[in-house]
């Protein structure tokens, strides 16, 4: 049994909460159009929907709503990872999906989902970057070259997430795709902002990009002694 397009909105209200909301708040924001007496209406008939389901999908306590903890959610997933020491393991042995994801609810234009969207990003970015960071350490530099080339996606213009990459190239022995990655960096970040990139990712190469001296013609050197 689908849940309806008004429950869904509920329920993506609830999960993007971390802490149960009251049952004003999720009216307010859901039905912001209508009046307090209507939203409320609108609101106990969504939940009524939600109930008829036949997992658990929301829990109440007194005037206040949460999702199930029960549910899979990807947010939370993220959330959790986030919330991780640096110096954790590895979450095992493939990638959270979530991460690997396009933008939060796409295609929903709801001011309390425009708000959650960009701190979503901001927290799949750190985390995948950090992911990458343990996997690379643990050995296993496809998950960690994984992670980064998903950060690479969710913010072209990232540097943290191309050094990542170019580090990875290195340990894995590509020096030169790790020159090709640093100028497909530069080139970017000139055209889109005008800027050069960091000493920290061009340090990394700068041993291998930087400008030999040009051979001497022996010839030329003949004729200028004559």
């Amino acid at each position: 049994m689908p849940v309806v397009p008004g429950a869904q909105r509920l329920l993506a209200y609830l999960v993007l909460h971390a802490e149960p909301v009251s049952r004003a708040a999720a009216a307010r924001s859901l039905w912001p159009g209508a009046t307090p007496t209507r939203a409320s209406a609108c609101l106990r008939s969504t939940l009524w929907r939600l109930m008829k389901w036949q997992l658990p999908l929301v829990t109440t306590a007194g005037d206040t709503l949460a999702a199930h903890r029960a549910v899979s959610v990807d947010v939370w997933t993220v959330r959790a990872l986030a919330h991780e020491p640096c110096d954790h393991g590895i979450p095992g042995p493939e990638v959270p999906s979530g991460l690997l994801g396009g933008e939060l609810l796409p295609g929903w234009d709801e001011p309390w989902v425009a708000q959650e969207r960009e701190w979503f990003r901001q927290v799949r970015l750190r985390t995948l970057e950090m992911l990458s960071e343990r996997y690379r350490r643990a050995g296993d530099l496809y998950l960690a070259h994984k992670t980064a080339v998903a950060a690479v996606r969710v913010d072209p213009l990232r540097e943290s997430a191309h050094r990542a990459l170019v580090e990875l190239h290195l340990a894995d022995g590509n020096p030169a795709e790790a020159v090709r990655q640093f100028h497909h960096y530069r080139a970017l970040v000139r055209r889109e902002l005008g800027l050069d990139p960091s000493p920290a990712i061009s340090g990394l190469v700068h041993h291998l990009v930087a400008e030999r001296p040009r051979p001497v013609s022996v010839a030329g050197n003949a004729r200028s002694l004559n």
